[in-house]
């Protein structure tokens, strides 16, 4: 998963369709954001609230997936670390 979004261009196709980022309009409630609070949680295991508020507010409708120019597999990446936050997966070592 780390390789996923290592392969983010930040582009920011993406934001532009995320129902959530639209609402908020803070980076951290978009796909963008969110492959980057997915790395925290997957390299050191924060769980801090700006963490926690940013994975677990994705509605994982994939419309961000559909306009990725690298093909990432967003949702994938976001329900990975859900599970490492609820404590149904380990952390990722980098």
């Amino acid at each position: 998963m780390i390789e996923e979004i290592e392969r983010c261009a930040r582009c920011g196709f993406c934001e532009a369709v995320c129902p959530t980022y639209n609402a908020f309009r803070t980076r951290h409630m978009g796909p963008r954001g969110r492959l980057q609070m997915a790395l925290l949680v997957y390299t050191d295991g924060n769980k801090s609230r700006y963490v926690v508020e940013s994975i677990e507010t994705c509605l994982r409708c994939r419309a961000c997936e559909l306009v990725c120019p690298a093909s990432i597999r967003i949702v994938d990446v976001i329900t990975q670390a859900r599970a490492i936050l609820h404590g149904r997966a380990q952390k990722i070592p980098r």
